[in-house]
Formats: C-alpha cells, sequence, structure tokens
C-alpha cells in the first residue's frame, strides 16, 4: 500500500502543476513542470490545481458507474457477462467497485493537495474562501460516492507530501459513513456561502456553484435521516433555480451540455480534429446497430449515424415501463418505442408488447465507434424538488411537499399534479415512482434504494424476476461494494469486508 499511496501522491502532483483550464469544459492540458514549493503563487495556479481536481470524476461519472446504479436495480438490467450486471462481484471479483475505489480516493488526494496549497497561497482573502470552498465541496463529492457505494471507508484531508502523513493514512481504517458525512455536512455549511449564488451554466467555465455544495448537504442529510437539515440546504437552491417550469424537458438530454436546469455535469467532449474527452456510456443505451448503416432495430436514424458501434443495450424492466402514462412526455425520452413515428422492431414482438430500448436522452448524434461526447448529469434541479418533497412528507410538512412534486409533475403535464395529499405513505411511495420517471440513468438509483433501504427486495421484485442470473446471485449485502482484496492487502488487514465473509 505504501508504494502504491507513494505513486498516486507523485501523480497527483504532477497532474496539479501541468495542467491548465480550458474555459467552459475544465478541459486539462500540459502546461509546464513546476515544483510544489513554486505552485500556489497566484490564483491561476489555484484554479490549476481544482482543475486537476475534477480528473477523476471523468473515470467515475462513467458506464461502469452507470451499469451498476442504473441497470442493477428495479429500473432496468443488462443481460451481459459483466460481473456487476450479474451480482457476481466479491473481494477477490470487485467489478467496478475497484476503479471507483482508486479514482475517488485519487479525487481526494488531489483534493487535499490542492486545499493545502491555496490555504498558503499569497491572494485576496476573499477568493481564497472562494477556492477553499471549491476544493472542499469536490472533496465531499469524492466521498459521497464513496460512502455511497462501499458504505463505511477510510477518511482524511491530510495532504499526503510527507512519509509520516503517509504512514498515518496507511493505518486508517473503515470510519463510520454517519460521522464522515456529518464531517463534510458541517465543512460544506461553512463553505457554501462562498461560492456563487447562481446557476452553475451561468458561471465561466460552469464551475462549481453553491447549489452544488447545498445539493451534497442535502443527499448526505437524507442518508443520515436528518431530512431537517438536507430542506433548509435545498430551499438554498430553491431561492437560485425559481420555478421548474421554465426549464424545458429537452435539456435533460445528455447531448444537451451545461443547461440552466443542470446543477453539476461532468464535462466531456469529442471532436474529429481536436480534443477527445468522452465515455462509452452511450453504448449501453443506445438500440441494436446494423453494421456500417445507420439503421436502429430496423428504423433509420441519421442522426446517429453509421460509425457507432453500441454494446449489448440496458434493458428497461417490466415494473419501469409500467410508471409511465402513454401520454407522458418523459416516456418517450427515456424509453424509445419509436423514431420519428417509425416504430423499431423489438417493441412489436409479443404482439406489441415486446420491450423498448432506452431512449434518446441516452443517445449520443455522430458517435464515432464507442466514443461518448455527451455530459454526463449528475445533479439538477428536478431531483432538488423532489428531494424536497421527501424531505417535507417525512417531517410533517404536507403542503411542501405537495407543491414540490406537482411542480416536477406539471412539467410533464398538468393532469399529474395531486390535487390532495394522500398521507406520508402513500405519498413517500409517490416520491419514489416520480424520481425513477424523471430521474432514470442520472446515476441515483440504486443509492437510493440502498438509502431507503429496501434496495434487495425491490431488485429481488422486479429485475431479477425477469432474468434468472440475478435470481441466482442477488444477496442482500450487495447494496454495498466490497472492498478489494487488493486494497485489503495493502492496508495489512486492516479493512476489512465483514458483509461479505466467506469469500
Amino acid at each position: 500500500m505504501k508504494s502504491h499511496i507513494k505513486n498516486l501522491v507523485a501523480g497527483s502532483m504532477m497532474a496539479l502543476v501541468t495542467l491548465s483550464a480550458c474555459e467552459k469544459a475544465l478541459e486539462e492540458e500540459p502546461r509546464s513542470f513546476v515544483a510544489p514549493d513554486l505552485f500556489f503563487k497566484n490564483e491561476a495556479q489555484c484554479l490549476t490545481a481544482l482543475n486537476g481536481a475534477h480528473i477523476p470524476l471523468n473515470a467515475i461519472f462513467s458506464s461502469d458507474l452507470i451499469v451498476a446504479n442504473e441497470a442493477c436495480t428495479d429500473l432496468a438490467f443488462l443481460n451481459s457477462a459483466d460481473l456487476d450486471a450479474k451480482f457476481e462481484i466479491s473481494p477477490a471479483n470487485p467489478g467496478m467497485g475497484q476503479a471507483i475505489w482508486e479514482q475517488s480516493y485519487k479525487g481526494v488526494m488531489y483534493c487535499n493537495a490542492a486545499i493545502e496549497g491555496i490555504k498558503g497561497a499569497p491572494i485576496n482573502e476573499d477568493r481564497k474562501k472562494a477556492l477553499l470552498a471549491e476544493g472542499i465541496t469536490l472533496r465531499a463529492l469524492y466521498y459521497y460516492v464513496l460512502t455511497s457505494t462501499f458504505g463505511d471507508v477510510p477518511y482524511y484531508t491530510d495532504d499526503v507530501s510527507t512519509l509520516k502523513t503517509l504512514e498515518e493514512v496507511m493505518q486508517l481504517g473503515r470510519m463510520d459513513a454517519k460521522v464522515t458525512r456529518n464531517t463534510l455536512i458541517q465543512e460544506l455549511k461553512e463553505y457554501a456561502p462562498s461560492l456563487p449564488a447562481q446557476r452553475t451554466s451561468s458561471i465561466p467555465g460552469n464551475r462549481i456553484s453553491s447549489s452544488m455544495a447545498y445539493t451534497l448537504i442535502a443527499k448526505m442529510s437524507m442518508w443520515n435521516k436528518d431530512f431537517a437539515t438536507a430542506l433548509t440546504a435545498l430551499k438554498e437552491i430553491q431561492k437560485i433555480y425559481g420555478q421548474l417550469a421554465q426549464y424545458p424537458l429537452e435539456d435533460t438530454y445528455f447531448r444537451n451540455k451545461n443547461t440552466p436546469e443542470s446543477i453539476f455535469e461532468v464535462q466531456f467532449t469529442w471532436s474529429a480534429t481536436g480534443l477527445k474527452k468522452t465515455s462509452t456510456v452511450a453504448c449501453f443505451f443506445t438500440p441494436t446497430k446494423q453494421s456500417g448503416k445507420d439503421i436502429y432495430d430496423g428504423v433509420q436514424i441519421p442522426e446517429l449515424g453509421s460509425k457507432a458501434n453500441p454494446f449489448a443495450s440496458i434493458t428497461p424492466s417490466a415494473y419501469f415501463v409500467s410508471l409511465y402514462d402513454l401520454n407522458d412526455p418523459r416516456r418517450n425520452i427515456i424509453l424509445a418505442y419509436t423514431y420519428n413515428d417509425k416504430w423499431f422492431s423489438r417493441p412489436q414482438t409479443l404482439n406489441g408488447t415486446g420491450k423498448p430500448w432506452m431512449g434518446p436522452k441516452f443517445w449520443c448524434p455522430g458517435m464515432d465507434n464507442i466514443s461518448d461526447g455527451n455530459n454526463q448529469k449528475v445533479f439538477r434541479y428536478a431531483d432538488v424538488l423532489l428531494m424536497i418533497a421527501e424531505c417535507a412528507n417525512e417531517l410533517g410538512d404536507a403542503n411542501t411537499a405537495m407543491s414540490a412534486i406537482n411542480e416536477v409533475k406539471a412539467r410533464a403535464s398538468q393532469d399529474y399534479v395531486l390535487t390532495e395529499y394522500p398521507g406520508k405513505d402513500q405519498f413517500f411511495q409517490e416520491v419514489k415512482d416520480e424520481r425513477a420517471r424523471e430521474l432514470m440513468g442520472e446515476y441515483g438509483r440504486k443509492w437510493d434504494l440502498v438509502r431507503w433501504g429496501i434496495f434487495y427486495n425491490s431488485v429481488k421484485q422486479t429485475t431479477a424476476e425477469e432474468w434468472e442470473v440475478i435470481k441466482a446471485n442477488l444477496r442482500p449485502y450487495h447494496e454495498y461494494y466490497p472492498i478489494s482484496d487488493r486494497e485489503v492487502t495493502r492496508s495489512r488487514g486492516i479493512l476489512t469486508n465483514p458483509a461479505y465473509t466467506g469469500f
């Protein structure tokens, strides 16, 4: 583990001193090698360090995590040899968990180094606090991913720049996730007011906004069942974003980047002659394709082109399909029965009851081979409103709960607006269903199910009934990923996997 962390330290410092930002996408490109003790001498260098701390997000919010969080749930499954999709993960075969662990802790390390450097930078104190707030919020995001994926994880905020600090970090075991979240929440409360109180899309370079910090406060508070703290944070976002009706549903397409409703997107791009920073997410959400042609499951789709090579596609569950009214406009955004009024072949099978494909929300126009240049939408305002509805319902505030959920429903259609509060339990079920209708594919479904304490039963009663492999392999402990044997060995046994005992 010592050599592993040393390599990460060296890599983090090299990245921090050789990267500069391109406006809009926070792209990183080589500049020059600078000794760490000569860095953080001005605001531009501090921004470069923060841009470098974004790098691991491109490896985290990608196809591996979206398969685990969306296609291993009650809403969808992926019929493939993928270990995660088949629930064949274990400490010896951790699936995507190993990459999420490594990339998230790489992000923590980059943030720790940037935060420490900014603290000593000779810049204006107000700007210093704003830059620190950005680093602290980004670090909280990495820990949010870690605690949501693994539960209890090691927590540290030290800049690992000396052997002594390295030795201390090596001795860290799992820290209670609730304690970690509370620590992060208190830190975010202090620094969120120093971030821009604007829509993220209005901030130059789409940098981190106060709404991003408040979203993380709310997300982590809801994990900890502290709904009052979550609701207070969410109302700060509501002041900035206003009425949901002003944001068109079409802006939820992943191809539509950095739209006004977005709170946080991970930046990707593809250019035939320029920068390429891509994922393969769209490959798992695109209908089957005829080789060398722009024919997808029997329908010509010129916007997708002939060069794409999609993989086996994620299949929506019967339960998920049943949640949509036939006239819900989100149905034809998230699911695909037709294209330009021409029916795909699969939905017409079984006497017209065949499964739809995943919809154009996720498709990447002009995708070259497997290179998806769409941004990945992580947090947006509709999510905030549905969290407000859930928190207010838990706190007995039916009026606030109804108002928030009805904003989301009304954007789809006034016909879906709730006219009467149905009671706490039934309203909670409506929140769960509405989150599925609105947010499928935005990296949060599994974490919601785990947070609600219903992951195992929800999957067992839905996708496990459609794919025998899930039924055979699914276990209650799959709600969290195991720490890999590799990391357990590196920690000299300090890290353990009690839920996976026997592997």
